[in-house]
């Protein structure tokens, strides 16, 4: 499918990319609309299980269903930024849920999964883990760590020093 015409994401630049739109026919449970991609998740106490992109992006489905679509994430003092993430970006598919990252105040933009591999393609590794191959408590997480696997990290970059940020979880 042809994404160019759907909302851009700032703090989840490849959302159309990393598994959580569906791109199917739908109906859009907040505006009603027949929509080719959509999400099916928001944190509500509603039925939901179609969300426009337009829906999500203007933040009408966060307003119109008291919820949102991400689960947790660093703190901040940036009630817009805030704003923004929770109410008008779609998460990203995690064991857990999500725990989004933040850096200068501000929320990181999500690059995707990554094992030990991909970081050490970028060659952040090394910064990224301590030097007993841990991270956040997760003992041997350099050891283990795999795109997509059992124990699978989840990516970010600051929007304004470019520092990488990880979060790892497991099944």
């Amino acid at each position: 499918m042809d994404t160019s015409k759907l909302p851009k994401f700032k703090y989840h630049p490849n959302v159309y990319d990393c598994g959580v739109v569906e791109f199917s026919k739908g109906t859009c449970n907040c505006c009603g609309k027949e929509v080719d991609a959509y999400v099916q998740t928001m944190y509500t106490e509603e039925d939901i299980d179609c969300i426009c992109m337009d829906c999500v992006a203007t933040g009408k489905a966060a307003e119109k269903f008291d919820g949102s679509f991400i689960q947790e994430a660093d703190d901040i003092d940036n009630d817009e930024a805030s704003k923004e993430l929770f109410c008008r970006t779609p998460g990203y598919i995690s064991w857990q849920g999500e725990n989004w990252a933040a850096c200068c105040n501000d929320y990181c933009e999500y690059i995707g999964t990554v094992g030990t591999k991909e970081l050490e393609e970028l060659g952040i590794a090394d910064e990224l883990f301590e030097v007993d191959g841990s991270i956040d408590g997760w003992e041997d997480a350099r050891k283990y760590l795999v795109k997509d696997g059992n124990l699978c990290g989840y990516l970010f970059r600051c929007l304004h020093c470019g520092k990488y940020h990880l979060r790892v979880d497991a099944d």
